[in-house]
């Protein structure tokens, strides 16, 4: 896991592309908050991983005051469900070797 044993992509144009393939794979219009989360170099396989963490739009309800019902009414906090991606990248060519949640 030493990026500066990559030979072919910059971490740079391996995030490029990861970001690519995800504008690609989704509707961006119902996505929000796309960042970077996570970048690593796997020597042994001479791939990049790059995780890409986004809100699409479902939300999580909380009450923080408790569980009566006026803290229901008068505490909801509403938070987005945030989701991650791995794009797997060949590092000799670019190309999509793996897209998983893990």
């Amino acid at each position: 896991m030493n990026i500066s044993a990559a030979k072919g992509l910059t971490a740079r144009q391996a995030i490029d592309r990861a970001m690519s393939f995800f504008r690609d794979f989704y509707a961006v219009d119902r996505i929000e908050n796309v960042l970077l989360e996570e970048l690593d170099y796997d020597d042994a396989n001479t791939v990049w991983m790059v995780r890409i963490g986004f809100d699409i739009g479902r939300k999580k309800m909380s009450h923080p005051g408790g569980n009566g019902i006026m803290s229901m009414l008068t505490g909801q906090e509403v938070t987005p469900i945030r989701e991650t991606r791995v794009f797997v990248i060949s590092d000799a060519d670019g190309t999509l070797r793996r897209m998983g949640d893990d």
